[in-house]
């Protein structure tokens, strides 16, 4: 019955919102245009209507979160060390209506006091991506972390943070 109403959730998401799939709008290019301050961070942005409806239709309400490995391609490399950009995340657990092991796409900008990520997709295995908003935070804060090896890199502590639902970007 879990998985009937998961599958109803997600086709609803698809159709109500039509949303465009990876290959419209490349997931690289998430919050490539969001304006910066001058310590590096993004400004506030609100989040979009078909994420809000998306995750609506799915029960993710704000201030809920999950368990993420940070980098796709570093699980449980620690320290982690990354750089500003696009990053696809792992959910370790389920979350609502998602399985465990869904990706989380978005984007990764390095600070002067650490990281900030926000992710604006999620995509189970084999299914369409959809908008969500999401941040990835330790202990209810940002990601704190010291300056990495490389230039723009940072490195933390730890390769797992916890994406939170959230309904606008601050």
């Amino acid at each position: 019955m879990v998985r009937v109403l998961r599958a109803a959730a997600l086709c609803s998401v698809a159709l109500l919102l039509a949303c465009p799939g990876p290959g419209t709008r490349p997931l690289r290019e998430l919050g490539a245009t969001v304006r910066l301050r001058p310590d590096g961070s993004p400004v506030p942005e609100p989040c979009p209507a078909e994420a809000l409806q998306a995750m609506r239709l799915l029960g993710l309400r704000p201030g809920y979160a999950v368990d993420v490995e940070i980098d796709a391609n570093q699980i449980e490399r620690e320290p982690l060390t990354v750089f500003a950009g696009p990053i696809e995340s792992i959910m370790r657990r389920p979350m609502t209506r998602l399985d465990g092991g869904t990706r989380l796409y978005g984007r990764i900008w390095t600070t002067g006091r650490g990281v900030v990520i926000r992710y604006y997709r999620a995509q189970e295995p084999g299914r369409e991506a959809f908008p969500i908003c999401a941040v990835a935070r330790r202990g209810g804060d940002e990601l704190a972390g010291t300056p990495g090896k490389w230039p723009n890199s940072v490195e933390l502590q730890s390769s797992s943070a916890m994406a939170v639902i959230v309904e606008e970007f601050l």
